[in-house]
């Protein structure tokens, strides 16, 4: 049975993270690439709009009395274009669009401690659950490290990004794999991990877990059928009715991975029920992967799977169940043009409509992605690549890691955008928000500050939207030689 250490309002013992000193202002006009952001307490950060940089308020002359409007970036604001036009690239409140509201870190037990978010989920009082790898590592005065086992970290947020508690599922000398979060309205949060088992292998099991403490409720243990496979626990979502929706990978026998679908009671941790899916096999391999998943009004279950075909094919495909399960009512395999046909399933998500949005990735000496639109019936509607997100003049590194969508709104897709100063460089968020017909209607990158020279690395790996429709992304900040796991909530365009 796995272990649970649960600590309120916890936080590293090792110091402050990336971004606890306040944040600064300068004195720029409203189209700088760089802006102070709100911030949580303890945290603060730096917003950047897709706009080129221009420093034409630098005057020389003392600034007018702090005041929206004025044309200078004061404190309290991100920028000031000296006009009131609501709905241009700054707002009569002098905030950017769709640029974050607040950001928080949670730290290691050790400054060396391996330490990144990875999934995250929202309540319906906008407080945020997120989940995330640890693994502790203790260093001596002579420098030699102990090294700890992998567990799942859990964290669960207040709407504002002040720590409520958070909890260590660890298995005593055996890995506990992180998988997804998902949380309920009443703010309790549904984890699935893998468990390293001693006689080998893993186990997925689902743990449902208190919102108000993060207590253990119930855990749900999928141990069938082979006894030592490398099982993963790919992603989970509930249901309309509160129900859990868990995806996974599963060994079945040797050299044979089957994709699992179950239902499990909200109230219980019992099954409901389970569908199985067994793609294309290649000689003795059927190695199929589970994906992220995504569960409609109706109950209608969608989850984006990536099936073996053979050494140098690997695709991804759309399944779509019905609310009690049985087999696949349709199916959608992408298909793109290149040498390499090795794709990896990055999200999915559902629109107000029914229809269906889908992002996935081929990783070559460039990564390309693509993000599609299908109807309820698995036609396809649309489909975009990276270069429909790429902005002239900012560069083209850019890696799309997750979607999700905001209702009323529209899609939203996020990941990364890497950039350089020399021969260093760094990641930093990427978002975009658009409509139903992919017209982008606010786009975004973000970078955290630093007491270094060169600002930190955050990798986003995964986000969703909060009550307005504002994204929530988490990941890993890394400010050298510390790494946390980061959260951002970001305001809705």
């Amino acid at each position: 049975m796995i272990s649970v250490a649960v600590v309120l309002a916890a936080c590293g013992d090792d110091g402050s993270a990336a971004g606890d000193e306040s944040s600064s202002t300068g004195a720029t006009d409203a189209s700088t690439t760089e802006a102070s952001a709100a911030s949580s307490e303890s945290e603060s950060s730096e917003a950047s709009t897709l706009a080129p940089a221009d420093s034409s308020s630098d005057t020389g002359f003392d600034p007018p009395e702090p005041m929206c409007g004025n044309g200078f970036v004061e404190d309290g604001e991100e920028c000031d274009d000296a006009n009131d036009e609501d709905e241009d690239s700054c707002n009569n409140t002098c905030q950017l669009p769709c640029g974050i509201a607040w950001s928080a870190a949670h730290l290691g037990p050790t400054q060396d401690s391996d330490i990144y978010g990875l999934r995250v989920g929202v309540d319906g009082e906008d407080r945020a659950v997120a989940i995330g790898y640890q693994r502790q590592v203790d260093v001596d005065p002579k420098g030699n490290p102990t090294i700890g086992e992998a567990t799942a970290l859990v964290v669960a947020f207040d709407a504002e990004g002040g720590e409520r508690w958070s909890q260590v599922l660890a298995e005593r000398g055996l890995a506990v794999a992180p998988g997804d979060v998902a949380v309920d309205d009443a703010g309790n949060a549904y984890v699935a991990v893998a468990v390293e088992q001693a006689t080998g292998g893993r186990d997925v099991h689902v743990l449902a877990l208190d919102g108000v403490d993060g207590s253990t409720l119930w855990t749900h243990e999928v141990v069938e059928p082979a006894a030592d496979g490398d099982d993963e626990a790919d992603a989970i979502a509930l249901t309309p009715d509160g129900d859990v929706v868990l995806v996974a990978t599963v060994r079945v026998a040797d050299m044979n991975d089957d994709v699992y679908v179950r239902r499990i009671a909200a109230a219980d941790g019992t099954e409901v029920w389970t569908s199985t899916f067994d793609g294309m096999a290649a000689g003795e391999f059927s190695t199929d992967n589970g994906g992220p998943v995504v569960v409609g009004d109706d109950g209608s279950v969608f989850t984006f799977v990536q099936p073996y075909v053979d050494f140098s094919t690997i695709r991804v495909t759309l399944l779509a169940y019905a609310a009690d399960g049985g087999d696949p009512l349709w199916t959608f395999t992408p298909e793109q043009g290149g040498s390499v046909q090795e794709f990896f399933p990055v999200g999915v998500a559902v629109g107000d409509d029914g229809s269906v949005y889908v992002g996935y990735e081929r990783l070559t000496s460039q990564v390309e992605f693509w993000l599609a639109k299908l109807d309820a019936d698995g036609g396809e509607l649309w489909e975009f690549d990276r270069e429909h997100f790429i902005v002239p003049g900012v560069g083209e590194d850019w890696r799309l890691t997750g979607i999700a969508f905001a209702p009323d709104r529209g899609p939203v897709a996020f990941g990364n955008y890497f950039t350089s100063e020399g021969d260093d460089g760094w990641a930093e968020v990427w978002l975009a928000q658009l409509d139903p017909e992919a017209e982008i209607r606010c786009e975004t990158t973000h970078q955290e500050t630093s007491g270094g020279l060169l600002p930190p690395t955050l990798f986003i790996n995964g986000g969703t939207v909060g009550v307005d429709g504002g994204p929530v992304l988490v990941g890993e900040l890394i400010d050298d030689p510390e790494s946390a796991l980061w959260i951002g909530r970001f305001r809705a365009d």
